[in-house]
């Protein structure tokens, strides 16, 4: 059993069938998905066959049953959920134009601050194989987990606007999986190796760093190389991959992988889930 601990949301996105004008109402093709890092995570080791519980703040609010409804059928347990009450949800909502690129969009995750540690079940992460954690939750809260968890923590820093709050919890990590801009907010350095190094240097076992299609540079206190899915087809969307990868990383983490192979592992897996997004999108 694997723990997660971090953000759920209602996406909403819109896209109009012709040119979008602003300041009227656009026909258009509007989507309700279930979203956030933390969700998504949870869904991706689901879908790998790992059994996995979600401690995340939900809602008192309508979109909640959507919300569980979507968690319960693609099999994440939701036995240590809390409700904030009269709360709204966490929402992202997002308007596309007639290709489809994002033209603005707005995240609502102010619920994520009320998700303080008297919520979270730390007996019951020590009974599991590992615990991810996101960033959305508040540093005190991720403090707690960290001080107090007995098993294997893997974060995943969100943005770089919340990455910051992984700061304090750095030497306490196995295991952290930054995208680039994220890498750079917590190290100061712009080169992927430099900043996997400075993240190994600051206390994290092992460092993964993200760099979209060109895959992944991964250091430890020994190792420092970089992963890259065999695929000869052009990747024009890295959507689903960075939760996948986190997802395959926790899963090398509880299966003794070395370094190498669980970086690898990451990247065939974000690629797998990059495939399942299109199929899905079409």
């Amino acid at each position: 059993m694997v723990f997660v601990v971090g953000g759920i949301n209602t996406d909403i996105s819109g896209r109009p069938s012709a040119d979008l004008l602003v300041h009227d109402s656009n026909i258009a093709k509007v989507t309700v998905s279930a979203g956030g890092v933390g969700r998504n995570i949870a869904a991706s080791l689901c879908n790998l066959g790992i059994p996995t519980e979600l401690l995340a703040p939900f809602g008192d609010d309508v979109l909640t049953t959507g919300l569980v409804r979507n968690c319960l059928e693609i099999g994440i347990g939701l036995t240590y959920m809390s409700i904030i009450p009269n709360a709204t949800g966490g929402v992202y909502l997002c308007v596309n134009d007639k290709e489809g690129d994002m033209y603005i969009a707005m995240n609502d995750m102010d619920i994520c601050e009320y998700f303080t540690p008297e919520h979270v079940n730390i007996k019951a992460i020590n009974t599991g194989a590992a615990c991810v954690v996101d960033a959305n939750p508040p540093e005190e809260t991720l403090l707690y987990i960290a001080q107090n968890a007995r098993v294997p923590l893997i974060c995943d820093p969100v943005s770089a606007a919340k990455c910051r709050r992984v700061l304090p919890i750095l030497p306490m990590l196995f295991a952290i999986k930054p995208n680039m801009l994220e890498a750079e907010t917590l190290t100061g350095e712009s080169d992927p190796e430099a900043a996997a190094k400075a993240l190994v240097r600051m206390g994290v076992e092992r460092a993964f760093v993200s760099l979209g299609a060109q895959g992944l540079c991964y250091a430890d206190a020994k190792v420092c190389g970089f992963s890259k899915a065999h695929t000869s087809a052009p990747i024009a969307t890295t959507t689903g991959a960075g939760d996948a990868a986190t997802a395959a990383i926790t899963i090398g983490c509880i299966r003794g992988m070395n370094i190498k192979e669980t970086a690898d592992f990451a990247c065939e897996t974000a690629l797998h889930a990059i495939a399942d997004y299109r199929n899905i999108a079409r």
